[in-house]
C-alpha cells in the first residue's frame, strides 16, 4: 500500500517561485482533482510527484514529497523507479515511433517486468484501456496509424503496463473530441479502485464528474483541498466561491 503526502513544496523557475509552502495530502485509490487557473501552478505540482522537473536546470526545487514516508527527493532515491511507480499521461498523446503492440511491450522490456510472458501483458493492458477489440488484428501497425483518442488510450496502456501504483494526469483530455474525452473519465473512473490518480484540470464540470478529492490552487498556492462533495456543495474560502461559481479566472 503507498501513500503520497506533499509537505512545505516550494519551486522556483529562475527567480520566479511557481509553488509557495505546498502541503496535501493524497488519498488512496481515489481521483483526486487539481483545479485552478492557467498558471496556477497545476502542472508545475503534477510534474514534482515523478521529479519531471530535474530535466529543467533553471528549477530549483524545496520541501519533501513523501511516497511511503520516502522523501522522493532524497539523493539516493532510484529516479527510474519512481517513475514506474508514479505513471504520467500528458495533455497530448505522444506514441512511440513504434507498432502498437511495441508501445506496450516497451515499458515491461526494458524495466525487467515481463515475467515470460510479454503477450499477456500487452493484451491485458489493451483491454484495459478498451482498445484490444479494435486493434488485435493490426498489432504490428505503426501506433500513428491510431486516431488521437486511440493514441491517448495506447498510452495510458503503456503507462499502465509498468504497473505503477500512482497515475498523474495532466490535462489527458484537453487534445481530445469530445467523445474520446469522455471515453478517457469513463477508464479514470473505473481505475479508481485500483491505482491513485492524481488529475490536473481546468475543467470545472469534469473535477465534479470525476473528483474524490479536490485541491483548488491560485498563484502558485493551495487554497483550499477536501472531498469533493462539501468541497463543490460549501467551499470554506471566498476565493474558491468565486472560482467555482466562475466570478474569477
Amino acid at each position: 500500500m503507498q501513500t503520497l503526502a506533499i509537505r512545505h513544496l516550494n519551486v522556483w523557475y529562475g527567480q520566479k517561485q511557481a509553488l509557495k509552502n505546498i502541503n496535501l495530502n493524497i488519498p488512496l485509490h481515489q481521483i483526486t482533482a487539481v483545479i485552478g487557473p492557467s498558471g496556477c501552478g497545476k502542472s508545475t505540482l503534477l510534474k514534482c510527484l515523478n521529479r519531471l522537473l530535474d530535466l529543467n536546470e533553471q528549477v530549483r526545487v524545496d520541501g519533501q514529497v513523501l511516497l511511503d514516508d520516502l522523501n522522493i527527493y532524497d539523493s539516493r532515491v532510484d529516479v527510474t523507479n519512481i517513475r514506474t511507480r508514479i505513471g504520467l499521461l500528458a495533455q497530448k498523446p505522444f506514441p512511440l515511433p513504434l507498432s502498437i503492440y511495441e508501445n506496450v511491450a516497451y515499458g515491461p522490456r526494458i524495466h525487467g517486468r515481463t515475467n515470460g510472458n510479454l503477450p499477456t501483458i500487452v493484451q491485458s493492458r489493451l483491454e484495459a484501456v478498451g482498445l484490444w477489440d479494435e486493434v488485435q488484428d493490426r498489432l504490428k501497425a505503426p501506433a500513428t496509424d491510431l486516431s488521437v483518442g486511440q493514441q491517448q488510450r495506447l498510452c495510458l496502456a503503456r503507462t499502465l503496463a509498468v504497473e505503477p501504483e500512482i497515475l498523474l494526469c495532466d490535462e489527458s483530455t484537453a487534445s481530445l473530441d469530445p467523445i474520446s474525452a469522455r471515453g478517457i473519465e469513463e477508464l479514470l473512473a473505473t481505475l479508481r479502485g485500483k491505482y491513485t490518480i492524481i488529475m490536473v484540470t481546468h475543467d470545472i464540470d469534469q473535477a465534479r464528474r470525476l473528483a474524490d478529492h479536490v485541491a483548488f490552487m491560485w498563484l502558485g498556492e493551495l487554497v483550499e483541498d477536501g472531498p469533493a462533495s462539501p468541497f463543490f456543495a460549501h467551499p470554506q474560502k471566498e476565493l474558491t466561491q468565486a472560482y467555482l461559481a466562475r466570478e474569477i479566472g
